[in-house]
């Protein structure tokens, strides 16, 4: 009984926030999930509590090589995962967040695993040139390489760009918002946290967050508006950028913040939590929640 009640007030609080609420990687019970069971105990975990999003993470791609071990050796757990998210009615996406300078065959795994299992979009940091090359020319192939990798893949998932937690690396906002213009087949994540360790504290008011959703939609219309894609994580940070994640509540940076500007501007998409106590966090703020989008 009380986690139903829990799972019909974070259903409601989702459809009044108009964002799907989700976690990175894994749940309390499966913190990183790592095989066709993790998934399957998690998929349940987020099911339970009324959750529908969930990122997984690159370990649980570890054991695809290249592209044909997909079919020969993936594909029917593939299958069962994507099924499974169906009719839990939650939302898929891969994150890869470690590329090499040689992404290409890696990237190519990424995406056609994410298209089969029919996920929002798979994640990658575009900072992959930024330690062999100075940042303009870094940017300029990282634009290069993802064109021509969304454009000879031919798959429907979007490939999301996310912004990076280090000051020297290509995925500062203006990056993100440059690479999304000048790409296919890609949408931004807003990692806020990553945007906050980077830029030395930067999001600490709401009015941080209204300025930069609002350079946003100036810069990429109103249809971003209608599916953005969130990450929010707790960050300690120095002058070159990320140090290490922390809880939430210990991050001078406030959700709420965020939460009252996606509401004031009636966005939609995907606000997915990344924080140690995952699930736990967001049903043990669930009265904080339902205030904030009353």
């Amino acid at each position: 009984m009380y986690d139903m009640l829990i799972r019909k007030k974070a259903i409601k609080i989702q459809e009044r926030l108009g964002m799907r609420l989700g976690v990175v990687d894994g749940t309390s019970s499966r913190p990183i999930v790592k095989n066709l069971s993790d998934v399957t105990v998690a998929l349940n975990d987020l099911y339970r509590v009324g959750l529908r999003a969930f990122v997984l993470p690159k370990e649980l791609f570890e054991g695809i090589a290249n592209h044909q071990d997909i079919y020969t050796t993936h594909y029917s757990n593939l299958l069962k995962i994507r099924d499974m998210a169906k009719k839990f009615n939650i939302e898929l996406s891969i994150r890869h967040d470690q590329l090499t300078d040689q992404p290409d065959d890696m990237l190519k795994t990424i995406a056609n695993v994410a298209n089969i299992m029919d996920c929002r979009n798979y994640i990658i940091n575009p900072s992959f040139y930024s330690k062999i090359m100075p940042p303009d020319q870094a940017l300029r192939l990282a634009v290069y390489k993802i064109n021509e990798m969304t454009t000879h893949l031919r798959v429907k998932v979007k490939m999301g760009v996310e912004v990076t937690p280090m000051r020297n690396e290509v995925g500062s906002f203006d990056d993100i918002i440059d690479i999304v213009k000048r790409t296919h087949g890609t949408e931004p994540v807003i990692n806020w946290g990553h945007a906050h360790a980077r830029e030395g504290g930067a999001y600490e008011t709401q009015k941080d967050f209204n300025l930069a959703i609002t350079k946003m939609r100036q810069s990429l219309g109103m249809e971003w508006m209608k599916r953005a894609y969130f990450i929010f994580s707790g960050v300690q940070y120095n002058r070159d950028g990320l140090v290490k994640y922390l809880p939430l509540r210990k991050s001078n940076m406030k959700l709420d913040y965020l939460i009252r500007e996606i509401m004031s501007y009636d966005m939609k998409g995907t606000l997915v939590i990344q924080d140690p106590e995952r699930e736990n966090f967001i049903a043990d703020m669930l009265e904080e929640l339902a205030d904030m989008v009353r």
